[in-house]
């Protein structure tokens, strides 16, 4: 028979050849030339197990590619094997699919013999006879007349899908009577070793979204299990076993373990997390260092798109694993990039509403989504001693604090409260606190809750005699902002150790221009006034310098607050993040006006704002910031030929942004951008970035792919599906996608699916707790010598990649847990993750050196090892006396 696929994915490509195996005449069609010339030119652009070989035995035969529809009409039948991914909804995209419905009906116009067509993507019930109408429609053919319809559902599994289309379970052919006979004829070799189940069209959709999520569901149930049976000191294993003999049951896919799911960024990628009542924009690399400790996250929240605002929600699960593949760059308008797996669900806006692409298929001239807001949570005020108290770098007896009072007003309460204190010394310690109106941080900590003493009416500093005070209570408030944003642009801090021997004097330098910023030299005064901090004024020749003295300021400022310590370091305090808009354009105006620039391009009324910096983190942080408040700045790097670092610069453009930002500067400055503003002659649309009621987004301008070894990370969120990543790009996270699907055409239905709910909750919350178990058998694990065998994802690889050793290691490791660890393949891929531990080649040696065992991969030479030390199972083994999840 001579048949057409229209797709050359992993489905249509493995489909296509397979027909030829089984005799057909097959044309292999894909818009993508560059497939095609891949194909015919003998080479595969996926990687599938014995596909090869079919390639190599009939291409020129009864194989060929093509990227032209008109091929169609030398055949009889069409399977339309397309992608459909889903929509942040959770919905599937028939977008691609539809179009090539629509194209394939304008070329059967000029057929005038019938023509069949039979959909095997995966879609919902309903989809295939939508799809049957459009092609209707366009090709002006008549439905069950001449043109014939059918659905006929994949079970490929990767790594076996030659073996999976050969000898397959089933084959289910759903259409009428015409079509379900073309397909068997299309079959005819493997019909009589193979059971078939014909049946209508919608029912074969629904046995393919039934059928995986009924292997999700068995999952997900045997985890639950799993966890009740760990409870009880019960194998679960043992119990699955016999719940399988039950011939209505079928022991398959009823091994407890991790769940389902995941696609990935590289580790410079960022995302920004809320810990607590902390926020803070951090690299993948530095937020699995901090928070996971396993596959499912505690309290932390990340930054996600939620309906028409920003909210951090919770992340159900962290994966990161080894890749070796294809890396997709984006680089868009603006000059934002990201870097992602080919396959990692990237959000596209369509004009009207966003979809879901992988990275693979995008387009230049696609539209990402942008952050447009931060939730607003002000700090309202500091607390110096609360940040003295949490720092660990001060002496409580060595930081004093003065009250705005006589204090001699709290004598009888004093020396009530400190009787016994004050009986320690020779002398009158209580008269020496009254009379110098004083008191050490140490003693201020044990009565205030006593007498009732307020922080916001003390001073604190850590020198006797002639100190800086600062107020105890800083108010987080505009002019705070803006200080704070001078700090940053023009500050610094020197550390004169000479006569002060193990507490140095460290000096805050804010410097300015000598004569043309004397208005910003009054406004750090009127704030060092304002709160009571002395400061002297250094007048030099190159420039102004206010100077005052403070450890306890230069240790907030450079280590609380992080802005660092000078221009390299600086950095953006992540406490700015959820200000509210009128103090983070206070922080914004302390930075441009600082290290910032107004230009005026001649021959024309536009104003440009640009701000330069050799802190890279720095000026990621204020995108960010600038994202939070809708405006969305370009960035640039460059090095002059003198230096050895980047300077990193932003700018922003466009009339309306530079109306919503010119009340940052000074009066003078913002007349004169309002008359240029007024100036101009028609309104002019940016051309980086575009702005709807509910999204802003900027357009790809470049896309390139490299093949990459390295490390990527996964999130799952837990709602919302979604999270803001670098240069406040928004993008997808993944969920396993029939479940979904399925659950959300159920909802469009008006039917509530708890099981399909319930299953993808068991599976985002199903953690390896494996090292927990251990814990239970032999206490706590620091210093303990643990023994893992297995590393490699399955037996017979040396595949890493989701191997559950990796995120046990690393919970091992931050347990304090000392590791030797074995694997018949997989030591070599694991030195290169984890080169610290100790590595084995005989697991019988290990066993002589362990206190407990953890058995991750079903090796067959492990069940004949003898165990006789507390162990515990994480995988299908008969041997270990432990606990089965």
């Amino acid at each position: 028979m001579k048949i057409s696929i229209i797709g050359s994915g992993y489905v249509g490509t493995t489909t296509a050849l397979c027909l030829a195996e089984l005799g057909n005449e097959v044309t292999n069609i894909d818009i993508d030339k560059e497939v095609v010339d891949s194909l015919n030119s003998g080479e595969l652009h996926i990687h599938e197990p014995k596909l090869g070989n079919l390639l190599e035995k009939h291409l020129g035969k009864n194989f060929k590619g093509s990227t032209d529809y008109s091929s169609i009409l030398d055949t009889e039948l069409t399977f339309l094997c397309l992608p459909t991914p889903a929509k942040k909804s959770g919905e599937i995209d028939l977008s691609i699919i539809e179009e090539a419905a629509d194209q394939l009906g304008r070329t059967l116009q000029s057929k005038n013999k019938s023509h069949f067509v039979v959909v095997k993507s995966t879609v919902v019930p309903g989809t295939t006879e939508r799809i049957g109408e459009l092609v209707e429609k366009k090709s002006s053919k008549e439905l069950n007349k001449d043109l014939f319809l059918g659905m006929n559902p994949e079970f490929l599994r990767e790594g076996s899908a030659v073996k999976d289309f050969m000898e397959p379970d089933k084959l289910v052919l759903g259409g009428q009577q015409k079509t379900r006979k073309k397909l068997k004829n299309a079959y005819r070799k493997l019909i009589p070793e193979t059971s078939l189940f014909e049946t209508d069209i919608r029912t074969a959709e629904m046995i393919k979204y039934a059928n995986n999520s009924l292997l999700a569901t068995k999952i997900s149930f045997a985890n639950e299990i799993g966890n009740l049976c760990k409870q009880l000191n019960i194998d679960s294993y043992e119990v699955m076993d016999a719940v399988g003999l039950d011939h209505r049951v079928n022991r398959s896919f009823l091994d407890s373990g991790v769940g389902f799911g995941g696609s990935c960024l590289v580790g410079s990628e960022e995302i920004m997390v809320k810990d607590g009542g902390e926020v803070d924009l951090v690299s993948f690399v530095d937020f699995f260092d901090r928070y996971v400790d396993s596959p499912l996250l505690g309290d932390v929240r990340v930054l996600s798109k939620k309906g028409e605002g920003f909210s951090f929600e919770e992340v159900e699960a962290a994966i990161k694993r080894e890749y070796d593949g294809e890396i997709v760059e984006v680089e868009t308008s603006m000059n934002k990039k990201i870097e992602v797996t080919a396959d990692h669900p990237m959000l596209v806006f369509d004009g009207e509403d966003i979809e879901v692409k992988k990275a693979g298929k995008l387009k230049t001239g696609d539209r990402l989504p942008l952050l447009r807001e931060i939730p607003e949570d002000p700090v309202g005020s500091f607390d110096l001693i609360e940040v003295i108290k949490e720092s660990g770098s001060f002496n409580d007896e060595k930081v004093y604090l003065r009250p705005n009072f006589d204090l001699s007003k709290l004598k009888d309460g004093l020396r009530e409260n400190l009787r016994d204190y004050n009986s320690s010394f020779s002398y009158d310690r209580v008269y020496d606190f009254v009379r110098g109106n004083y008191l050490p941080l140490d003693i201020f900590l044990g009565i205030e809750d006593d007498l009732g003493l307020k922080r916001s009416d003390f001073r604190i500093y850590t020198t006797k005699g002639n100190a800086t005070l600062v107020p105890a209570i800083l108010a987080a408030d505009k002019d705070f902002w803006r200080f704070i944003g001078y700090y940053i642009s023009e500050g610094h801090i020197n550390i004169d150790d000479s006569g002060h021997g193990k507490n140095p004097r460290k000096r805050i330098i804010i410097s300015f221009h000598p004569t043309d910023e004397e208005e910003y030299v009054e406004e750090v005064i009127d704030f060092l006034t304002g709160c009571g901090i002395k400061y002297r004024i250094n007048k030099k020749e190159t420039s102004t310098e206010i100077v005052f003295s403070s450890r306890i300021l230069a240790h907030f400022l450079s280590q609380h607050l992080e802005c660092g310590k000078g221009s390299y370091s600086a950095k953006l305090p992540s406490e700015a993040y959820q200000e509210s808009k009128e103090n983070k354009k206070a922080l914004l105006s302390g930075l441009f006006r600082g290290d910032g620039h107004i230009a005026y391009p001649s021959h024309t009324n536009a104003v440009v704002f640009s701000y330069g910096s050799v802190s890279e983190e720095l000026i990621r942080g204020m995108q960010f910031l600038l994202h939070s408040l809708d405006i969305v700045p370009s960035y640039k790097t460059s090095r002059s030929k003198k230096s050895t670092k980047d300077a990193h610069f932003l700018r922003i453009s466009g009339k309306k942004q530079i109306k919503q930002l010119k009340d940052i500067f000074l009066r003078e400055d913002q007349e004169k951008i309002e008359e240029r503003l007024n100036n101009y002659d028609k309104e002019i649309q940016p051309t980086g970035h575009k702005k709807t009621k509910d999204y802003t987004t900027v357009k790809i301008r470049n896309i390139s792919t490299k093949n990459k070894e390295t490390i990527v990370y996964s999130i799952e969120m837990n709602s919302e599906h979604n999270f803001v990543t670098t240069n406040g790009l928004i993008t997808h996270n993944c969920f396993p996608k029939d479940v979904k699907a399925l659950k959300e055409k159920a909802k469009k239905l008006g039917i509530k699916p708890k099981i399909l709910k319930s299953v993808l909750n068991i599976n985002k919350e199903q953690p390896k707790k494996i090292t927990k178990l251990l814990e239970e058998k032999i206490g706590d694990l620091e210093d303990k010598r643990i023994g893992v065998l297995g590393l490699a994802f399955k037996p017979g690889t040396d595949d890493i990649r989701n191997s559950r050793s990796i995120p046990v290691i690393k919970e091992l490791k931050d347990r304090g847990a000392e590791i030797l660890a074995h694997d018949p393949k997989a030591i070599k891929n694991t030195k290169e993750i984890f080169p610290d531990i100790q590595y084995f080649e005989d697991a019988t040696e290990l066993l002589s050196k362990i206190d407990g065992c953890l058995l991750l991969t079903d090796w067959e030479e492990y069940n004949d090892l003898d165990i006789d030390v507390p162990c515990v199972e994480g995988r299908r083994l008969d041997k270990c006396d432990g606990i089965c999840w």
